[in-house]
Formats: C-alpha cells, structure tokens, sequence
C-alpha cells in the first residue's frame, strides 16, 4: 500500500509543527501584539505568537501589525509550498513512462496527484506545480524573497510571468534590479517596473515579442449560466485601452439620460455591459441597412469602398457606430527623443503602462499633442495656482496629467476618471492650487473625508497618508513619461 502523502513530512519541519503546537497550548491568548515581531522573520515562532493573539479584544493598530504578519506568514507557507511541489515533481515516481506525448510529463503527472490529495481541478493542480518548479528552478532568488516573507505569491507571479520567456541573460538583470525594489511595491507598480526596465535593456527583443503577440489576439465567448456568457479577449493594449474608454464613457452618458428620463438606476458595471452589447447590435443593424441598400456606380477612375471612419494605426473600421456624443482620448505620454526616432525609449499608455516606442510614435502620429514641460530630475509636472473653489479646466487637465492614477495607496484607477480632491480642504484656507489639488476616485475621496484618514502632499510630490490605526503610507509622484 503506497504511503499516505501526509506520513512524507520533513523531520525537521514536522518537530517546529510539534513546537509551534506546545507552544501555542502552553500560552493563554494575548490581545496585544509585541512590538517587535516585525523583525522576527516568517516561521514557527511567529506563527506560534499570531496563534496567541486573541482579536476579539484588540487595538486596530495590533488587529493591521498582525494583518502585516499574517502575510508574511502566508508568503513564507507559498515558498514551502513551491519547494515541496517542485521536490514531489523530481521524484522519479512522479516521472512518466517515454510516450512521445509532450503532455506525459511529471508536472502533470505530479499535479494529478496534487489535484486528488487536495481536491484541486487539474488545471489548478498543474498550474500550482508548474509555477513550483519554474520558480524553485528559474527564479531561486525571487523564491527565497518569497520564503523570507518579503513578497506575496501575486509579486512572485508578476516576476515570472513577465520575465519567464525571456533571455536567461536579461531575465537575471532585471529580476536583480526589481527584486530589492519589490518589497515596497504592489503587483501593478511592479509590472510596470518590470516593463519599462525590460524596454530599456531590450527594445529590440521587446519589440519583436510585442509583434508575435500581436499575432495572437483573439477574441471568444464562452457560455454561461442562466442564459449569460462571457466575452474575453486578448488584444494590443492600445486597442483596449481604446474600448475600456469608450464604455466608460457611454457608461457616463447612460447613468445621466437614465436619471433624465426617470429610469431605474444601473450600477456601472451594468451600464459598461449594456454600452458593449449597444456596439454590436448598432454595428448589425448599420451592417443590415448597407446590404439592402443599392449601391452606386463607381465614378471613373474611383472603386467603390465602404465609409471608413478613424481607427488605430495600420487599420480602419469599414463599420461606423454613430457620431460620439463627446471625444474619446486615450492618452499617451513619449518623450520627444523617441518620437522623434533618435531613441527606443517606451511610450506610457495611460491606464496601462509602458508600450513599445513604435507603438507609441504610430498612436502619436494619429492623435493630438500637448506638450507637458517636466523636471528633468523628478519627471514632476510643474505647479500652477487658482484661487477659485472649483479648478478650472486647464488646471484639472493638469492635475490629471501630473497625477496619472488615484493618489490613494494601492489604488490604480486613472486620474482621468478621479475627482479633484482640495488636500486642505477650501473652507480651512486650502488654495486651490496644484500643489493643494490631486486626483483621488470616488471611493477614496470619500474614504478621506468620512473615514479618519489624514492626508499631505510633501515638496517631492510624494503622498503622505495617515490611516485611522495611525500608520503611515507613502504614495511616491509619478513621472510624465
């Protein structure tokens, strides 16, 4: 009879289970959390003092520190969890017989048993064991940071993912550029780092990757229950860019006819939906009145087409949906040694990040330019003053600009779709001023207000928040291209 997967159990690991577990029996509940438990690192002692603490008694500031904790706990579980499936996958039970089938291999064989041991579909199984190995093999510095408590699983997934079908040379230079700065970053600034280090050591491989994915855009619907699917697609970010704007801007539109016209009200995420199905059903209805429509004879010298109306680089639609009711933008930022072809540097797609320099000059090509005049040290915008309550419209365009994305910690809604939120507020004496003025959404300008937050812009243009436990959180400036 083969033995239980349970009874396969490192020695070692099994006497700190056997210590954390007299420990945690011996110690009654604390509701206090030391002080210096953050410097202990991920393990059995720390997980012997979280089991102690008792929440239902404690601070906010002890209940966010072993929040703080258990994350670090919860990383430090994932690098054992990588380390234990990427040792079950080298094992030679798990190796299959020679079949000459690429999917006869021990990752899927070891996530079979994966699955079936843990309840897992297979697809999580062979992603969770795949990920093992490639960061157990590929990446053994992203996985002890990993272990050590220094990055989530979901960093650690933005470090492979991005860098996993790279050249070992430039995998090993960004992943030691990024990994000392992935601490103190969350998953999307950390993406975005990747990208633009990545553009920079390797415009030429970037480019080339960027063209062959370009190949693979497709766009499907799959069924759902009770008579719904879902649409996914995979396409060039600028395309998507495109289209997210657009549906939010119909979205914008519906909730204020809806609210004119006396309507129920729909959530957004609603009106976004009922905004894209709008698309396809005008585009069948303009592609019905064309087919019954006769069509002209050619003039001499002319060939009959179809009415094209602006669309991205490369390409037009030959199906129009209506006039807009108000312009539709998608910004995005190039420094002018790129556009002018002298370098690769990457563009900035607002709303996504860093995108090839040819990318970039194309969408410039096809758009309108405002010049943004930057700090060459800091890549801040420059400042500009109001003394009016409400900020007028080159002044907003300018905080938008400046700001890029929601000035809240860990928020990446784009500025162009925030509020312009007085830091001090106007009724205590606050300027409505760039220096005083940023961009925060909805959720988070209400958060400031009604939630005892406290908030500062300091000279650099970095963010100083203070939360209601009394901790602090820094939010850096971003840079204009």
């Amino acid at each position: 009879m083969a033995p239980d997967p349970c009874d396969v159990i490192d020695p070692d690991l099994d006497a700190q289970l056997d210590q954390l577990a007299a420990g945690y029996a011996a110690v009654p509940a604390a509701a206090v959390f030391p002080p210096d438990a953050d410097e202990l690192p991920p393990g059995p002692e720390l997980a012997a003092m979280v089991a102690r603490f008792d929440p239902a008694h404690a601070e906010a500031g002890d209940l966010l520190e072993v929040a703080a904790a258990l994350g670090r706990l919860e990383a430090w579980t994932e690098g054992l969890q990588a380390a234990v499936s990427a040792a079950l996958a080298s094992r030679a039970e798990m190796r299959p017989d020679q079949t000459g089938y690429r999917s006869a291999n021990p990752v899927t064989n070891t996530a079979v048993a994966v699955a079936g041991r843990r309840h897992l579909t297979a697809r999580q199984a062979e992603n969770l064991v795949g990920h093992s190995l490639q960061l157990v093999e590929d990446f053994p510095d992203t996985h002890a940071c990993l272990s050590a408590g220094l990055i989530d699983l979901r960093r650690a997934r933005v470090i492979t993912d991005e860098l996993g079908g790279q050249d070992p040379a430039v995998r090993e230079r960004v992943e030691a550029a990024v990994l000392p700065k992935a601490p103190h970053l969350d998953s999307v600034a950390l993406r975005a780092l990747i990208k633009r280090l990545l553009h920079e050591l390797a415009p030429v491989e970037t480019a080339e990757r960027h063209r062959r994915a370009r190949d693979r855009r497709y766009v499907a619907v799959t069924p759902a229950s009770d008579g719904m699917s879902f649409v996914e697609a995979l396409m060039p970010a600028e395309d998507a860019t495109a289209i997210d704007t657009a549906l939010n801007v119909a979205a914008a539109d519906a909730k204020r006819a809806d609210a004119a016209a006396g309507r129920p009200a729909r959530t957004r995420d609603q009106r976004r939906a009922d905004a894209l199905a709008d698309l396809g059903w005008e585009a069948l209805t303009a592609c019905a009145d064309a087919a019954t429509r006769p069509t002209p004879d050619p003039t001499p010298g002319q060939t009959a087409a179809a009415a094209t109306s602006s669309g991205p680089p490369e390409r037009a639609t030959a199906v129009t949906t209506g006039p807009r009711r108000r312009p539709i933008s998608v910004h995005v930022t190039i420094p002018f040694t790129a556009l002018c072809g002298l370098t690769d540097e990457p563009g900035e797609l607002d709303g996504y990040g860093p995108i090839p320099a040819h990318v970039a000059r194309a969408l410039a090509a096809e758009g309108v330019w405002t010049w943004l005049s930057t700090d060459p040290g800091t890549g801040q915008l420059l400042d500009l003053g109001r003394r009016k309550y409400r900020p007028t419209k080159a002044l907003a365009d300018f905080i938008t600009a400046r700001d890029r994305t929601c000035r809240a910690p860990g928020c990446h809604r784009a500025a162009r779709s925030c509020d312009i939120d007085h830091i001090v507020s106007f009724a205590a004496g606050g300027a409505t001023s760039a220096a005083n003025c940023h961009a925060l959404c909805e959720t988070h300008h209400l958060l400031k207000h009604h939630a005892k937050w406290a908030v500062e812009r300091q000279p650099d243009g970095t963010t100083r928040w203070r939360s209601p436990t009394g901790h602090h959180f820094l939010k850096p400036p971003a840079r204009a291209g």
